[in-house]
């Protein structure tokens, strides 16, 4: 790639150090969900000192804060997506930064008050040089963490509405080291889905289990019979994961009392569709197959969350180039996929393009994410803005 536009993360060093500024603000008043007004409010504020002309919210919906910022160069060309997710989780902060969460059980504990500020670093730097070839959208999205965000803003008409032809967006990585990025090819997170099965029998005494009908017993056998999905219905060449991460019935001091009901929940996660349609079929008849041997009732519901999300091949593999050029390819490596959900998957259903992951490891930032001492490393952001934009400067014209 000898044309290929480069952004260096020392030209990015002072949008960078402007981001990470608003990044504490986003950091020290985490949001939950998707109506997130102060995150909102912040993020368009921002954008406004940037001196951003064309600026949309509540893209999703009413009670969504989907934030969509267009830039146009000079030049017409193809449109680029760039997407930030800007939710917290329900986590209570131990990183002892000034600028630590001040709501209990609020936390950026994935970086996600990161992505935002490297794609505002991205915005800044775009408006200092506006000439390019093509336009930008510059998407802020909320409720990845299980409230499906990105869905709301696809649903809302996004992609059709800004003419988006590919879409781009980043995430943090503890275990990468900071100035480094991975790329998945394919499959990177799995389809992550919940089920829940109820049992329903006749309660009764435990001294005279012959006039009850037992949905523990059911319950039982059930958790044993979900695990023979991935050993003996999956294909062994194939990744598939069923784990149950609750099971009730009765009450602790009821130690001579049959329940009425007994309940399961648990999450699958998968790659492939038939795989996914699969799990879904089998819960079903196992939970069906263990209530009729035991004469009780059964009720199986399947909830899909969020689809696989899918890094198309030849997109990942020219980003992948770029990031070779701007950091160096001994900086730019290959990441393992994980069976872990991301939502940006619903906009990757819709348009080619890739997530890849920022390195943030040094010798301050060792926790993981979904941790109480995780902290997002504002030293990656250059480095994360850098890739980000030379990834769209050059497919806008691609």
């Amino acid at each position: 790639m000898a044309d290929c536009i480069c952004v260096t993360p020392a030209e990015m060093a002072e949008c960078a150090e402007v981001a990470a500024q608003i990044r504490h603000v986003i950091h020290h008043n985490p949001e939950i969900g998707l109506n997130l007004t102060e995150t909102e409010k912040t993020i368009v504020d921002s954008l406004k000192s940037f001196g951003c002309e064309e600026i949309h919210t509540r893209v999703g919906g009413p009670d969504v804060a989907g934030v969509v910022c267009v830039i146009k160069g000079d030049q017409p060309g193809r449109t680029i997506g760039l997407r930030a997710d800007s939710d917290a989780l329900p986590l209570n902060e131990n990183t002892g930064v000034s600028y630590s969460s001040q709501k209990p059980k609020h936390m950026h504990a994935c970086g996600h008050d990161g992505h935002v500020a490297t794609l505002l670093a991205v915005v800044r730097y775009l408006m200092q040089h506006r000439h390019f070839v093509g336009t930008v959208v510059a998407i802020f999205q909320p409720g990845e963490e299980g409230f499906a965000g990105a869905r709301h803003m696809v649903e809302d008409g996004l992609v059709d509405r800004f003419g988006i032809e590919e879409f781009y967006a980043l995430h943090a990585e503890p275990s990468i080291d900071v100035g480094k990025v991975g790329f998945v090819s394919g499959y990177a997170t799995s389809n992550a889905d919940i089920f829940e099965i109820v049992f329903e029998g006749k309660g009764g005494h435990g001294s005279r289990p012959h006039f009850a009908k037992d949905p523990v017993l059911a319950m039982g056998e059930a958790i044993g019979a979900l695990q023979s999905i991935v050993s003996r219905n999956v294909d062994p060449n194939l990744s598939a994961v069923v784990s149950i991460g609750c099971a009730q019935a009765g009450d602790p001091n009821g130690t001579s009392v049959i329940p009425q009901k007994a309940l399961i929940r648990g999450t699958t996660r998968s790659y492939e569709p038939e795989v996914r349609d699969l799990i879904e079929r089998r819960i079903k008849e196992i939970a069906e197959g263990v209530a009729q041997t035991h004469g009780i009732k059964a009720e199986a519901k399947y909830i899909r969350l969020y689809p696989a999300m899918y890094n198309t091949p030849d997109e990942v593999a020219a980003a992948k180039a770029i990031a070779c050029k701007v950091l160096g390819e001994e900086n730019v490596g290959d990441f393992k996929r994980t069976m872990g959900g991301e939502d940006f998957s619903f906009m990757l259903l819709e348009r080619p393009g890739c997530l890849f992951r920022l390195g943030m490891k040094d010798a301050d930032h060792t926790a993981p994410v979904h941790n109480e001492r995780f902290n997002f490393n504002d030293k990656a952001i250059a480095a994360g803005a850098a890739v980000l934009v030379s990834i769209a400067l050059n497919r806008m014209q691609a």
